[in-house]
């Protein structure tokens, strides 16, 4: 491609096959090469011809290529027309196009809507003590005898 590779702070070409590489990249990384191995980047960018088979994380990811084995993102993940995803995904938040692939497992970060779920408990512990009160009330527990 020919884009201005000095916006990135780590870039693999297409004509480049980094196996057995276990890289921490402080920025962007954009691979439109083939990487073998671990890979901890802030945001990652996967061209049409790149591939990354690995465990990969960071923050952000824009996959135009090919990601196998596993992905695990705390905000965005974009998956474009072209893009293909396979293994072990989990993400903040995401986007796909229309065409993406996703195969595998898929799950996101549920603790923002956890505290929801109290409330719904909350509210059914409130409705059996209503409803034990009403049984308590004088007079229906004669009914309650009589059966």
């Amino acid at each position: 491609m020919a884009q201005n590779d000095s916006g990135y702070e780590f870039y693999v070409g297409p004509a480049t096959h980094l196996e057995g590489a276990s890289l921490a990249i402080d920025g962007t990384a954009r691979i439109d090469g083939k990487i073998v191995g671990k890979v901890a980047v802030k945001h990652l960018i996967v061209g049409p011809t790149g591939c990354v088979v690995g465990d990969i994380s960071g923050e952000t990811a824009e996959i135009e290529g090919t990601v196998e084995d596993s992905l695990q993102l705390s905000g965005k993940l974009t998956v474009c027309a072209s893009g293909r995803i396979r293994g072990n995904i989990k993400y903040g938040s995401i986007e796909c196009m229309e065409g993406a692939k996703l195969v595998g497992e898929i799950s996101t970060d549920w603790e923002t809507n956890q505290s929801a779920a109290p409330v719904v408990s909350d509210r059914l512990e409130a409705f059996t003590a209503a409803v034990a009160q009403e049984q308590d009330v004088p007079g229906s527990e004669d009914n309650g005898e009589a059966l």
